[in-house]
């Protein structure tokens, strides 16, 4: 064989392997990715809150805490979560009551790494300087204080998006109008 057949032959051999690898590297990434994405179990939310805003606006403060479990092949890279948290409660009204959502909060944090089958758990904590402008006097009067929970905290909109396989794929997942749980103190 010539030595130009030889040289051909190699490079095509390197060419395939290298082609090979990538698809099975982009495979592994979005089939493992999908695992992530489509089980509930995999991404935990959880709110909590110490103070009473009707007392005491000024010592309310929501801790927010999200659980990532990445049960698959890479690590997840660059999470970033992005988050409209509202407030809804039921307006008393001469025609009976209205539901009614107002915005609290609205920002987006940053995250380490979830290394490739780690569970790990991130805090995004509300103080009452990053709420929005909010008369917890006015909801206070006109909310229907015997609902349990007076008010309920409503992720309008919830982001989550990382880089994965290497950082050749990126993804976002947008979940809208999510209950996060309520208020359960009493008013007053």
């Amino acid at each position: 064989m010539r030595p130009e057949r030889i040289f051909r032959l190699i490079v095509r051999i390197f060419l395939f392997i290298l082609a090979s690898s990538m698809s099975l590297v982009s495979f592994l990434g979005g089939y493992s990715a999908a695992l992530i994405l489509t089980n509930e179990e995999n991404i935990q939310i959880d709110v909590d809150y110490e103070g009473d805003p009707f007392l005491n606006p000024t010592d309310f403060e929501i801790d927010i805490e999200f659980e990532i479990n990445n049960l698959g092949y890479f690590d997840l890279e660059d999470l970033k979560i992005e988050l409209k948290l509202h407030l809804k409660y039921d307006r008393v009204t001469a025609g009976g009551n209205v539901s009614t959502e107002i915005k609290l909060y609205e920002g987006e944090k940053k995250f380490s790494t979830v290394e490739a089958g780690d569970k790990r758990k991130f805090k995004l904590g509300i103080e009452y300087d990053d709420l929005e402008t909010i008369n917890f006097t006015d909801i206070a009067q006109n909310a229907d204080l015997f609902r349990d929970p007076v008010f309920d905290f409503v992720a309008a909109e919830l982001v989550i998006s990382a880089k994965y396989s290497l950082g050749l794929i990126s993804f976002k997942a947008e979940i809208e109008d999510m209950d996060l749980g309520g208020f359960e103190e009493k008013v007053w």
